[in-house]
């Protein structure tokens, strides 16, 4: 049983688990090896960090997301950090918020 409180592991979530990953693999449409890349802080895109989340949250009946588990190795896109940077200073250029 997973204790209350106001941050958790993605270790915690999966030693907690009461289903076997083959079942957690299922339900979240996450292939098993992904899973267990995951849980072992591997990186992983966002939106699978975040279907994972999700499935947990309905397993466990409370809300999880990536601000209240850490242990999950979110990759960094690039290209969307060199593009945000760009847009920033073309508005810091032109003044224009």
């Amino acid at each position: 049983m997973l204790e209350e409180k106001g941050t958790y592991t993605i270790q915690d979530l999966f030693e907690n688990l009461a289903i076997p990953i083959l079942e957690l693999s299922r339900r979240s449409k996450i292939n098993e090896v992904t899973l267990a890349r995951i849980r072992d802080g591997k990186p992983t895109r966002r939106a699978t960090a975040n279907k994972l989340l999700n499935t947990f949250s309905e397993i466990y009946e409370r809300p999880f997301n990536l601000r209240n588990v850490t242990g999950i190795n979110v990759q960094v896109n690039k290209r969307q950090e060199t593009k945000e940077a760009k847009e920033l200073t073309a508005r810091g250029k032109t003044g224009v918020a």
